[in-house]
């Protein structure tokens, strides 16, 4: 999975509850400029997501997997609020990821004893 790819999955999950909290931007600049995401880019990936037409992309490798979970999660908490519409795009992306309940749970601790 490409970097672009990766942002374009945490847009979607800052955007799918129909607003953008200025914490889930911030994270976002930061994870552009980790990334290597030009600014152009960026903007392509805001319009797509404003426009729905934005697509999920699957990560083949396992590791790709969890870190893409993990990102989600931080994307989710990033505004203090857990919008419905982001509990069913993780759920979504758990199940189609392959990633079990427990599995789950373990990256969450994980993020948990990162914080």
């Amino acid at each position: 999975m490409t970097q672009a790819e990766m942002f374009r999955n945490l847009l979607l999950m800052a955007a799918v509850d129909g607003r953008m909290a200025e914490s889930e931007l911030r994270l976002l600049s930061d994870r552009a400029t980790e990334w290597g995401i030009s600014d152009e880019e960026f903007e392509a990936a805001i319009q797509q997501a404003i426009q729905g037409t934005a697509e999920f992309t699957i990560p083949r490798d396992r590791g790709e997997r969890a870190d893409l979970i993990k990102e989600m999660i931080c994307m989710m908490a990033a505004d203090g609020q857990l919008a419905s519409e982001q509990k069913e795009l993780l759920a979504f992306a758990t199940t189609v990821l392959g990633i079990s309940p427990l599995e789950l749970n373990s990256l969450i601790d994980r993020l948990l004893d990162d914080a």
